[in-house]
């Protein structure tokens, strides 16, 4: 379905059509009935026609153009909504499935205490992922509405940043190397960075993580405050870097991916950067893998 605008544009590109092409037909009658008249006369009614007819063609080419447009973007969204689907689907489908395993388990089954309590950790594990998927869904929404709540505070880079390489190590087989730097002191929104930093370091885990590890590196010029976080996977492909940062967009086939997520995480991601006065982008970089740098403003 065309977007209003649109809508309206090929009305009144239809209307003018119409009344175009009357107004012609009642000149070429009256340029008929006039024959009989100077040269000079009928030479200046050719002109206008003419005039008129290449307006209107040039018109007619662009409301062609503006509708090929309008209908190449609804497919790309009925696509991102297909991807959202299946994506949506796959990801509430799978805890739910396993959320119900555990729990009929424990009840068809006598287990021993120590079997039911990994069989409980493991459901409540799934019910946090469901959790932590409807509030992606939320999060995108409240962005999207410039509605994200801040909290804004002083952090120190460094402290915040071994903070937070602790954890992802825990949560992740992955080896984070944090190269030394002056520490900072941003005027930021912890929860904020945190999520942004975790989506990086999950993503490079998750789609180029290799024996090298992942490389964090922070860097400040007058006015900005520079965190890299880089794997040295396989890199992403040029004809795909475009749709990074939309929503639903993910680089594998949704029927046939191996990895969880919802395409929600880069565009999030972004957003919340911009939230806080930054902005997230994906560097050039020599050799292989991916580099994502998110550039936070800073007072000296």
């Amino acid at each position: 379905m065309l977007k209003k605008p649109t809508t309206v544009f090929v009305y009144l590109l239809g209307a003018y059509v119409l009344i175009q092409f009357l107004w012609w037909g009642y000149h070429l009658i009256d340029l008929t009935r006039s024959a009989h008249h100077a040269d000079n006369s009928i030479a200046k009614r050719i002109v206008m026609i003419i005039g008129e007819g290449t307006v209107f063609l040039i018109l007619l080419l662009f409301g062609l153009w503006k509708i090929k447009r309008s209908i190449k973007k609804e497919i790309q969204v009925a696509r991102q909504q297909n991807n959202f689907m299946l994506s949506v689907t796959h990801e509430l489908k799978t805890p739910l499935a396993a959320t119900k395993l555990y729990l009929q388990t424990i009840q068809k089954h006598k287990l021993n205490e120590e079997k039911q309590q990994e069989l409980i950790q493991k459901a409540l594990d799934e019910s946090n992922r469901l959790e932590n998927l409807v509030e992606q869904i939320l999060t995108a929404s409240r962005l999207e509405q410039q509605a994200m709540p801040r909290l804004i505070t002083s952090v120190s880079l460094k402290t915040f940043l071994a903070n937070l390489i602790s954890i992802q190590e825990k949560r992740f087989p992955v080896t984070l190397h944090m190269h030394e730097f002056e520490d900072i002191y941003l005027e930021t929104d912890p929860q904020i960075l945190t999520y942004i930093l975790n989506n990086l370091i999950e993503n490079a885990y998750k789609y180029g993580y290799t024996d090298q590890g992942v490389d964090i590196t922070v860097a400040k010029d007058e006015f900005y405050v520079s965190i890299q976080v880089r794997d040295y996977g396989k890199g992403i492909p040029p004809d795909l870097q475009d749709l990074l940062f939309k929503k639903f967009n993910r680089l594998e086939n949704e029927e046939t991916r191996t990895t969880k997520g919802t395409g929600l995480g880069l565009f999030i991601a972004r957003e919340s950067a911009r939230t806080l006065g930054g902005n997230l982008s994906l560097m050039k970089v020599d050799g292989p893998g991916a580099c994502f740098e998110i550039q936070m403003p800073y007072d000296k």
